[in-house]
């Protein structure tokens, strides 16, 4: 077959001819119409014994022509095969600062049913500019996918494009549901028992497992799509959902405000509690029900659709111990305490002592080094795994902490004795730090349903106690006021109907907020009301303008329920010099972090008023409030809005 994979100036006459000549000797006799009567065409129908095939632009690696109105690049595949295409190298001239309607673009057609395309065919993607400025890997929904190519007449060293593409089985992306009648992307996915062949008399729950995806995934889903996924198991069962790959937006904006969201509900249908809410792009988010049923719903509304998501489920089988107190592990690892579970396994190698605490058997206990309060043995290894349901975190407070450590010990308490924390971050294990020494560790709080402690000893020369500590699975965050909204995953309203002033926190306050978090806050005042926000304290990692670039966790403020344009975000460890003004009587906080570091958050004080001419501005006078502990700063604030509602 001949090789039309990379073409030249000269042989621009032929390849119209070539195209139609493969289309024959290919076997699949096609008609392949152009976009207009002076398009050009390039068909790609084999990677000839490779894995890849390469296509390039006309004269690659010297820059491309003036003048190509049209040049068609088309791949077809067999039916039941997609086509995936990557660009390694991508310089276009970029000619529009915006969008790339004009000059040289390639134009993605990725959802058509047929090998040709015309002016009236709705392109999925127009790419222009450098290899940063596209996604750099596309997928076809079809056997069918086809890009169109155009320069002007503008001087350019741009250098064109250079890529590879491939055939690959469309049963890899079949969802293992059954869909639903009457619909396109609603499907139901079951667990079932089976009989034990082996013995007839004994029927076995058969743990099923599989995978979901969105509509035409890897490709594009469509605009508008609105898709539900509903998981039902057995009454023992819980589902256990792992996202692999969401790439709905690329923007660091929060779920309230994203136009395309993936919604969790504990339930079989959306008026069940939120415990999973997901946008713009991720990897490895793992969410695990509460009970036997799952319900995901997912909606498009926005006009640049992303590649979506690909996600595996399991029905597992929940605890059967129905106890619920905890004690300190003891030395012995293979001892079973009341209420707790002995975990033999390990990621690297068997503990001296190894516990599970799950939550389905207590919501609360404690845990510690073996013998505490008596010194620690030397040379032990003991892992406490702490597995939550639902939309819970575990939160971690230490109340005792006396660990050995060496003079000149490094920060990350390298030769030391350690307790070492880890969360689940993209899928991998990160440590979220080291203790040792005996300074007690700020509360500690999961990013998701899970966290992991090893403590490691050396040489106890020291005769140390070691370490207590108290966990907690809770649903709150860590947030005691307001009322939790169960729209949102962590979601908290503030009325001045419940109460004219009080305070709030960021999740886990006074210890470190966890990480890939986002929670909003509520204000709603009566009709003439504005509500004040003054901040007594303030540590959010980042730096300005406190967006994805910057790797900035960051606080966002809003008028509406939507973006507030004319509000900055705020981050680093400078509060706002002042307080923060509704314009009206509702108001929005949203607190959103990332995923790489933590701060300790934020404390602020709200006040719902009615007079416009009263502000806090004998507040801002009072330098000494910046020294004043928690409580005194709440009295004292009270003690204003009291002699301001008297004026």
């Amino acid at each position: 077959m001949l090789d039309v994979w990379n073409i030249t100036s000269r042989h621009r006459d032929q390849v119209m001819m070539i195209c139609c000549l493969i289309t024959v000797l290919s076997g699949l006799l096609t008609f392949v119409q152009s976009v207009g009567p002076s398009c050009d065409c390039l068909h790609f129908v084999d990677t000839y014994g490779k894995e890849y095939g390469v296509f390039t632009s006309p004269d690659w690696p010297a820059p491309y022509e003036r003048n190509i109105y049209c040049l068609l690049y088309n791949f077809l595949a067999k039916e039941d095969k997609i086509i995936e295409i990557t660009f390694d190298e991508f310089d276009l001239q970029r000619t529009n600062n915006v969008a790339c309607i004009y000059g040289d673009y390639v134009k993605l057609f990725l959802h058509i049913d047929r090998p040709y395309v015309n002016d009236r065919t709705t392109a999925n993607r127009i790419m222009c500019g450098k290899i940063a400025d596209i996604e750099g890997t596309y997928y076809s929904s079809s056997s069918n996918l086809i890009f169109e190519f155009h320069t002007d007449w503008k001087n350019t060293s741009s250098l064109g494009f250079r890529g590879t593409f491939r055939f690959l089985d469309k049963k890899m992306f079949k969802n293992d549901g059954i869909r639903l009648p009457e619909s396109k992307c609603d499907y139901l996915f079951e667990s079932f028992q089976q009989t034990d062949s082996s013995n007839t008399s004994s029927p076995v729950t058969q743990v099923t497992r599989g995978r979901f995806f969105s509509p035409l995934y890897p490709s594009i889903y469509p605009k508008g799509s609105k898709c539900t996924y509903t998981f039902i198991g057995q009454p023992n069962e819980r589902i256990k959902l792992t996202f692999e790959h969401i790439r709905l937006q690329r923007s660091d904006t929060s779920c309230l405000t994203s136009p395309d969201v993936i919604y969790v509900h504990d339930g079989s249908n959306e008026s069940y509690p939120l415990i999973g809410l997901l946008c713009n792009t991720n990897t490895f988010v793992e969410l695990v029900s509460t009970g036997p049923e799952l319900y995901i719903n997912f909606q498009s509304r926005s006009h640049a659709q992303g590649q979506g998501f690909k996600g595996r489920f399991l029905f597992e089988s929940g605890p059967t111990s129905s106890t619920n107190h905890l004690e300190i592990p003891s030395t012995e690892p293979e001892k079973t305490e009341e209420g707790m579970t002995v975990d033999s396994r390990s990621s690297t190698e068997s503990p001296t002592c190894s516990y599970s605490f799950d939550s389905d058997i207590t919501k609360n206990g404690s845990f510690g080094t073996p013998n505490y309060p008596e010194p620690y043995p030397s040379n032990i290894f003991c892992k406490y795994q702490l597995n939550g349901r639902g939309k819970e975190r575990v939160q971690i407070l230490f109340t005792d902490f006396s660990v050995h450590k060496p003079a000149n010990t490094p920060k990350n308490c390298e030769g030391a004795d350690a307790v070492m924390v880890f969360i689940t971050i993209n899928g991998r294990r990160e440590r979220l730090d080291n203790f040792c020494g005996d300074e007690l560790p700020q509360q500690l709080m999961s990013n998701g349903p899970s966290m992991t402690i090893e403590f490691r000893s050396h040489q106890n020369t020291e005769m140390k106690r070691g370490f207590r500590a108290e966990f907690r699975f809770v649903t709150n965050f860590g947030i005691s006021t307001g009322v939790q909204n169960q729209r949102w995953v962590c979601g908290f309203n503030f009325s001045s109907d419940k109460s004219i002033h009080g305070s709030f926190s960021s999740p886990n306050y006074p210890g470190r907020y966890p990480r890939d978090t986002e929670c909003h806050y509520f204000f709603h005042g009566k009709e003439s009301e504005k509500v004040h926000i003054t901040f007594a304290y303030f540590d959010i990692e980042g730096v300005f303008p406190c967006d994805h670039d910057s790797a900035s966790d960051y606080i966002e403020f809003s008028n509406f329920r939507t973006i507030d344009r004319k509000m900055d975000r705020k981050c680093s460890a400078k509060k706002p010099a002042k307080p923060i003004v509704s314009d009206g009587n509702f108001f929005r906080v949203t607190f959103k972090s990332n995923d790489r570091f933590d701060g300790t958050g934020f404390e602020a004080y709200y006040h719902f008023n009615d007079n416009d001419s009263l502000t806090y501005k004998k507040v801002q006078l009072v330098s000494a409030s910046e020294i004043m502990s928690s409580s005194l700063r709440f009295i004292f604030y009270l003690g204003i809005e009291l002699v301001l509602l008297n004026l």
